[in-house]
């Protein structure tokens, strides 16, 4: 469902390329400390801790960005603009196009040459090991704990999932995170409650009705053409794990990810503790086989692995479509999008089910980073740590309070009009380009169902999500895994090619090419490719995270 795993390989290539240009600046491994110590750093008594502005006197930084498309220059952002007035943190932005920004940004790290902090920074946990360990980023524990971190503070004290979703392997906390508490984060699967209703169908409760629904489907003709054209189950191809997007909708229907969520592709953490690879467990042969009878009886789309979008939204307005499980709202679905509802969990065994279709509260941690040439980190933490506010996330995903949006009497955010639906007929993102600072991810912000302006918390999708929520799991058990730098060295030889191996023979005994006969050489074959060694890896990583 989730975590496509940076190879460590970017990593190794920066750490070496700094130790041979002699460029990492500590001489230990422990977390650096910022630069201007002495009479060069400025005041920490110019800095409030609480409340605006940040800064008495005025206070100048070197910040690198990466700026999506729509999103004007930073250097001339209204909303940043007004963020300086508030704040008295005057930034001199190197606003790099989000497409050339990586490239930027290992360069800038690679030869030393860093600005005092990275925005949308977009570090993997691979990376955000490897900088810490060179001594370029710092650790920020100190600063947080000495308070200029007030909206951070406060939501760790009240959530400790919070806490070590960001803390590192090493146990320090490097990177501010993007948290989300708004129903966006959770994916949903959509029916054709149009098609059960014109066949007389009851809504599928288990994995064995849902069978019987989509072949009723395929069958009885539910959209009336007299043509035997209908697609009962179809999807889109999203990332290169074709196999697990096809299954994952439905590992909690076999009760998998109940104690952390899905946490890597094909793998959970069982009643014991223990980290299981899901697609070596004999349950998940009964997987397997109920999707190659769906394959081989014609439920499936057989275009399922290969095709876009947009094809399959074609197919939603020919009304041709009876499932598809994608998305956290249904208007992306097109013209039809009116006839498809939320199906509930499919029960397909014994005991607990789950709807593992939901991500941690903390879904980046590699957003914000503060380096060791910033001569004021306590005001770049203040800074940044804004945008973990109510106030401040309404900064970064709506514009200017009364300019672009209002907060209405029950404290819902709210755009104005003329942003909402432009008379220019720009799109929100596009209207917004001045103000807002969201668009394309990786900001720290704290996103609540008040902030939240998605199509995921609109009252009917809500109704929706009311569906599958008891059968959530629990926030304070899906896990955000950290790796010491030597696992992630370990992971980046191993993790591709037993990941990249599942999938591809997921999808043959889906699709038949490969007989179930053959499962034991399987599953013979993953454990010989240092399985145990992968596993152990996880295994350690939850360990800590567990403690």
């Amino acid at each position: 469902m989730r975590k496509k795993w940076v190879a460590a390989a970017a990593a190794v290539q920066v750490v070496s390329l700094l130790a041979m240009t002699g460029c990492a600046s500590n001489d230990n491994n422990g977390p650096s400390e910022p630069a201007g110590q002495g009479a060069a750093a400025e005041s920490k008594d110019n800095i409030n801790k609480t409340g605006f502005p940040i800064a008495n006197e005025p206070v100048r930084l070197k910040g690198l960005v990466s700026k999506y498309e729509l999103v004007k220059d930073w250097n001339e952002h209204k909303g940043m603009k007004h963020y300086e007035e508030l704040s008295n943190v005057k930034i001199e932005w190197d606003s790099v196009p989000q497409n050339s920004f990586e490239e930027r940004r290992n360069l800038l790290f690679a030869s030393n040459d860093l600005p005092d902090f990275v925005m949308r920074a977009n570090l993997s946990s691979q990376l955000l090991t490897s900088y810490a360990a060179t001594g370029q980023i710092i650790a920020l524990d100190e600063l947080i704990e000495a308070g200029y971190a007030p909206n951070l503070s406060a939501l760790m004290q009240e959530d400790e999932g919070i806490r070590k979703a960001i803390t590192a392997a090493d146990g320090h906390i490097y990177s501010l995170p993007n948290i989300s508490e708004a129903d966006g984060r959770i994916s949903s699967s959509w029916i054709n409650q149009k098609w059960l209703e014109e066949l007389g169908l009851e809504m599928p409760s288990t994995m064995d009705e849902f069978y019987e629904v989509l072949k009723a489907f395929k069958e009885k003709d539910p959209n009336g053409n007299q043509q035997a054209d209908e697609v009962p189950f179809t999807g889109y191809k999203e990332t290169k794990s074709s196999g697990n997007e096809l299954i994952r909708t439905f590992y909690g229907s076999w009760g998998y990810g109940g104690n952390s969520g899905i946490i890597a592709p094909y793998m959970d953490v069982d009643g014991e503790g223990k980290i299981r690879y899901i697609a070596t467990d004999d349950k998940f042969k009964e997987i397997i086989v109920f999707f190659n009878k769906l394959w081989t009886e014609g439920l499936i789309d057989k275009e399922i692995f290969s095709q876009d979008m947009n094809k399959v939204v074609s197919k939603v307005d020919e009304d041709r479509v009876g499932f598809v499980a994608r998305g956290n709202n249904n208007l992306w679905l097109g013209n039809n999008r009116a006839n498809y509802v939320q199906n509930p969990v499919l029960r397909a065994t014994e005991g607990d089910i789950y709807w593992v279709g939901v991500n941690p509260k903390v879904r980046e941690v590699g957003s914000f980073v503060i380096t060791n040439k910033n001569p004021n980190p306590e005001a770049t933490l203040r800074w940044a740590d804004h945008f973990l506010s109510e106030e401040g996330t309404a900064l970064a995903r709506l514009g200017i309070k009364d300019v672009t949006y209002t907060i209405d009497a029950d404290g819902f955010y709210k755009l104005k009009d003329e942003f909402a639906n432009d008379p220019n007929g720009l799109t929100v993102d596009e209207a917004l380009s001045e103000y807002t600072i969201f668009q394309g991810g990786q900001i720290t912000q704290r996103v609540t169902q008040k902030v939240d302006q998605s199509a995921a918390v609109l009252p009917e999708m809500i109704a929706n999500k009311d569906i599958i929520r008891p059968y959530l799991v629990p926030d304070e058990k899906l896990m955000n895994p950290s790796f010491t730098e030597e696992e992630n060295i370990k992971l980046g030889t191993i993790a591709t090619d037993i990941e990249a191996f599942t999938d591809e023979q997921v999808v043959k005994f889906v699709t038949g090419s490969r007989p179930i006969g053959e499962w034991d050489k399987f599953v013979s074959t993953l454990n010989n490719m240092k399985l145990d060694e992968y596993l152990a890896i996880y295994q350690a990583a939850y360990d800590r995270w567990n403690q």
